[in-house]
């Protein structure tokens, strides 16, 4: 496993023109990052992180160039470098499909969570309940996104969003690479966290952070799909 997480970190710096390829990745990532919190700014006068959230979900271009990685990486032989940045309309529409199969997954942890937060807002007896639904809601979400990438793999193999949707079917293949793919899961969750530390570094880390998250995402699917691509 460590092997493998090696070869998956390294996947995008043996690239001729890595760089060019993080920093347009992550350019887009910030663009929409400074638009989303200045609309928030606009509407609240308040800076919210969720504004940069957000941003890097609806990172349409670079959630579809991370797709094509993740595609690049089931086939056989594997793709050695990462795609060109070209078609972007393609790329977004992939993008898009990304984030809609991500909303199926995480739509009710979203609602828990959502609900939660305006419990607390409301203070009094309801805050006990909306810290309740808030763990429930981010256990639920961790939960959920374990089944994501076996799932959208499925989705590749067989060309139905339907086979990306059916528990049963993507848990049988997870079983097979359980180890493996449970280290990877975490192994994410964890690197994303310590990502997100950075971003709350003032100034430095809003910027650093697009950039950083689009690398994570690629290391991602291209560990994942190595991972996916022995399960058959």
């Amino acid at each position: 496993m460590l092997n493998r997480v090696a070869r998956a970190l390294v996947f995008p710096l043996e690239d001729r023109k890595w760089l060019s390829k993080i920093v347009v990745g992550g350019s887009v990532g910030l663009l929409l990052e400074v638009l989303f919190v200045s609309v928030g700014f606009l509407l609240t006068r308040e800076f919210a992180i969720a504004g940069s959230l957000l941003a890097q979900a609806t990172n349409f271009p670079a959630l579809g160039f991370v797709l094509l990685v993740f595609q690049g990486t089931l086939t056989v032989p594997q793709a050695d470098s990462m795609p060109p940045w070209r078609q972007w309309s393609a790329l977004c529409l992939k993008g898009l499909l990304i984030f809609m199969l991500g909303m199926a997954y995480e739509i009710i942890p979203l609602l828990f969570i959502v609900s939660g937060f305006g419990l607390l807002a409301r203070g009094g007896v309801a805050l006990g309940l909306g810290l309740v639904l808030m763990l429930l809601g981010m256990l639920a979400g961790i939960t959920a996104g374990f089944f994501l990438p076996m799932g959208i793999a499925c989705y590749l193999a067989e060309r139905r969003l339907e086979a990306a949707l059916h528990p049963a079917a993507i848990w049988s293949r997870i079983r097979k690479v359980l180890a493996e793919y449970v280290e990877a899961y975490l192994l994410s969750i964890g690197s994303f966290i310590a990502v997100g530390f950075i971003g709350t570094v003032p100034a430095l880390g809003a910027l650093l952070w697009p950039f950083l998250t689009f690398y994570l995402l690629v290391v991602g699917a291209r560990l994942f799909g190595g991972i996916c691509s022995e399960a058959g």
